[in-house]
């Protein structure tokens, strides 16, 4: 398995986000990365503001992505991060938690409510910080696979009504879709709950 944490930054993150991934050779990762960044700055554009950490967290979001599928349970043995046994099904899932200890470890990242929003970008969770949802946000409208461009249109459309409607948006469809899902993640799956409990369209 590389050494995927054999890495010196310089202090000067955008550049730093560039040549982690391009040193693993995921230059499809950083450009997707990006993308979320100016997804983000549509977010701060139509709000006025947003919160302090959405930057570097969406700089960070996508880190696990450059360790290879085949290896992502074999790090997060060695690196001590748990796996759940649904986890085990779709172990990409994982990408986020491994995310998550690579910007800590590699990228020096302290801040628990950043790490928090690279940790639960995939899934989100119940009673998200703000951090989280405008990083979820981001990423999901980001999307530009054929699959998924409609729903990442949407939710941007639904954004115009508040953040928090476009996020029940998504996980609405999301719930719709479950049982065609590989994996229907019991986080995602409470922060519907959240969201319909709380946030009524």
């Amino acid at each position: 398995m590389k050494d995927y944490l054999d890495f010196l930054i310089t202090g000067n993150l955008a550049t730093d986000i560039q040549r982690y991934f391009l040193k693993y050779d995921n230059l499809g990762t950083y450009e997707h990365t990006i993308d979320v960044i100016n997804e983000l700055s549509y977010i701060k554009k139509h709000f006025g503001h947003i919160q302090s950490g959405s930057l570097i967290a969406c700089y960070c979001h996508d880190l696990g992505r450059v360790v290879r599928s085949d290896e992502i349970l074999e790090f997060c043995l060695q690196n001590n991060i748990m796996v759940s046994d649904e986890e085990k099904i779709l172990p990409s899932i994982l990408h986020q938690k491994i995310s998550c200890f690579i910007a800590e470890n590699v990228f020096k990242v302290n801040d628990t409510t950043i790490l928090n929003a690279v940790k639960y970008h995939t899934t989100l969770r119940k009673n998200p910080s703000m951090t989280e949802i405008e990083v979820f946000l981001a990423d999901k409208m980001s999307w530009k696979e054929e699959e998924y461009r409609e729903l990442a249109q949407r939710i941007k459309e639904t954004l115009k009504e508040g953040k928090e409607k476009a996020i029940y948006y998504y996980l609405c469809d999301l719930h719709d879709k479950k049982e065609k899902l590989k994996l229907y993640h019991s986080d995602s799956k409470e922060a519907f709950q959240y969201f319909n409990q709380n946030h009524i369209l």
